[in-house]
């Protein structure tokens, strides 16, 4: 990542001032499609939805009209928990796994440094705050052996396949039965701490940042709490500590923007 920013930052620099001028404004009225991955940990002892897992989060945002430095968003989050094998017959071949996966949505409202700290738009620190709605699932996945079947495997197939001038093909099942065992829904709030770096010639950027999302129905055990984490605290996990939030989220991503049609 460092390799990619020495090299987009410096041919940001070989545009006159009028060239960044323009550039500047579009930026500010543009509409942007953000991607954003990571990785999401539980910040405390729960009885369910506890594991490590996957983020990803696709977001639309536009900006507030006549506010420089406002933007407000829509936003899709899947978290992927982690996936346990918890049973396994060596006769049979089954596999019994389970895992948690959710599904967030919500509406925001960010505040960015648009012009940049030092004035030339490059690094923009932001700070997104959103409400919205999850959907949990705790789920049960049977995995049996994969069978495999022959098209071919009576007379009237092959008879099919010679008057049409076709190829057996080998059938495979997966014979993977998957069964949801809870459901449930919750409001939540997300504050996402991070920054877009923004180069004047390419239309996409660079997202970086930390992001907490605070679960309501998620209870944390009462034997746990943040105050278990050792006095030597990260500046993310002070920040966690102070929002009582239940994940923690390291994210890195692009956001691609949509110039707005000229009137």
């Amino acid at each position: 990542m460092i390799l990619l920013l020495s090299f987009l930052y410096p041919n940001s620099l070989y545009f006159n001032h009028n060239d960044y001028k323009n550039n500047q404004e579009k930026l500010r009225n543009s509409s942007y499609l953000i991607f954003t991955f990571g990785y999401s940990t539980p910040t405390n002892i729960y009885s369910s939805y506890s594991s490590q897992g996957s983020t990803f989060k696709l977001t639309f945002e536009k900006p507030v009209i006549n506010h420089k430095y406002w933007k407000y968003n829509f936003g899709w989050q899947r978290i992927s928990f982690a996936e346990n094998t918890i049973s396994y017959d060596d006769w049979s071949g089954l596999q019994v796994r389970e895992g948690e996966e959710a599904n967030l949505f919500d509406v925001g409202i960010k505040f960015i440094v648009n012009d940049g700290i030092f004035g030339n738009g490059f690094f923009r620190p932001y700070i997104n705050a959103s409400v919205g709605f999850g959907f949990f699932n705790q789920y049960t996945e049977y995995d049996y052996p994969d069978t495999f079947g022959n098209e071919c495997d009576n007379f009237w197939s092959i008879l099919f396949h010679i008057i049409f001038d076709d190829d057996c093909d080998t059938g495979t099942n997966y014979n993977i039965n998957t069964t949801v065992d809870t459901r449930m829904s919750s409001s939540f709030k997300s504050i996402d701490l991070g920054t877009r770096f923004t180069f004047l010639k390419p239309s996409v950027a660079i997202e970086f940042g930390v992001r907490y999302n605070m679960i309501k129905s998620i209870q944390a055990s009462d034997w746990s709490s943040w105050e278990d984490i050792e006095d030597q605290q990260s500046f993310d996990e002070i920040i966690g500590n102070k929002l009582n939030a239940d994940y923690k989220t390291i994210y890195l991503g692009v956001s691609v923007y949509f110039q707005p049609r000229k009137r």
